[in-house]
């Protein structure tokens, strides 16, 4: 008995060391690692940070999954030289699944929820946030006047202007980008905006426009909503400063259904002196980078080129796909 005893122990010893020894790919949570991309078809293609040299990926609903049951195949090359998993329509299911990515050193496996995809929708509400209810910048609305020594102060701020449906009802809420989660948002449509991002890898481009648009759909839940009067002018607040930056949140609704978007707004401070009058005037400025507009035009244009580059990446591995089986 003893001696049985000692051999199981042994052996149980010997499993464990053998367990620690074998390099067990981690497994990361739901989506995280990874970038995913519906396509009009319904298939998906999917980026994985880092990743740029070739792998065998296997999808299956099984978190703990063999060799034995997993059936590899190679990743694709899209048309900037990325390698990706392209996952057709009909081998998923809508709930989590759970990719495993093979390469030379590791088997890493990967929780995907494809219920959280940028789809073509989300990207065309990136794309035209900023857009979609027309609007016009103003400058030197009278905000109050006063008397000081003699002298007449007239002080005058810009806003906003809304040149949209004069039949619908709109309503809005004004917030500085140092608010919190206000002031994430507006490092987004920064970084969306700024020079590096022409050479961010796609899975970066991606990255972005998926954290803008969650975060801007969040925060629109949380809006309390302000009537806009019958001016359909918006204020920037009296006490704006020099450079300060806003965000004004704004609903239109109409026969036609109900319209939400964004302002990116940055205040500008100049000061006129007569010799009888002094004027302090705050413009509001629409937000400018070294390339592109926020406001008037595109919030990101970029974001635009990126979505030009995944359709020809999508053109790309369908073809791939065709000739696949063209040679069957």
């Amino acid at each position: 008995m003893k001696s049985f005893k000692a051999k199981l122990t042994i052996l149980l010893i010997a499993m464990l060391v053998v367990t620690m020894l074998v390099p067990f790919g981690s497994v990361a949570a739901a989506n995280e690692g990874v970038q995913i991309i519906k396509e009009a078809d319904g298939d998906v293609v999917i980026y994985v940070d880092g990743l740029e040299t070739s792998f065998e990926y296997a999808l299956s609903e099984e978190a703990d999954a063999t060799e034995m049951d997993l059936n590899y195949i190679n990743s694709v090359e899209d048309d900037e030289g990325n390698q990706v998993a392209l996952i057709s329509a009909s081998d998923f299911a809508e709930s989590e699944n759970n990719l495993y990515i093979r390469t030379e050193d590791e088997t890493v496996t990967y929780t995907l929820d494809f219920s959280d995809m940028l789809t073509q929708d989300k990207m065309e509400e990136v794309k035209n946030t900023s857009n979609r209810i027309s609007t016009s910048v103003l400058t030197g609305i009278v905000d109050r006047t006063e008397t000081i020594e003699g002298k007449n102060y007239t002080y005058t701020v810009g806003g906003l202007k809304i040149e949209d449906d004069a039949n619908a009802e709109y309503s809005y809420q004004m917030f500085k980008a140092t608010d919190e989660r206000y002031s994430e948002l507006q490092s987004l449509a920064d970084e969306l905006n700024s020079d590096g991002y022409d050479s961010e890898p796609m899975y970066t481009k991606i990255e972005l426009a998926n954290n803008f648009y969650n975060l801007y759909n969040e925060l629109l839940a949380e809006v309390d909503w302000q009537p806009v009067d019958e001016s359909m002018e918006i204020k920037q607040p009296s006490d704006a400063t020099d450079g300060e930056r806003y965000i004004v949140m704004l609903r239109k609704v109409a026969e036609d259904g109900t319209t939400y978007d964004a302002k990116f707004m940055e205040s500008n401070l100049g000061i006129d002196e007569g010799q009888d009058e002094k004027v302090e005037q705050q413009e509001v400025t629409t937000q400018e980078t070294s390339k592109l507009p926020i406001t008037g035009d595109s919030i990101v244009l970029f974001v635009v080129l990126a979505a030009l580059v995944i359709i020809a990446i999508v053109v790309f591995i369908r073809m791939k796909k065709l000739n696949k089986k063209a040679d069957k």
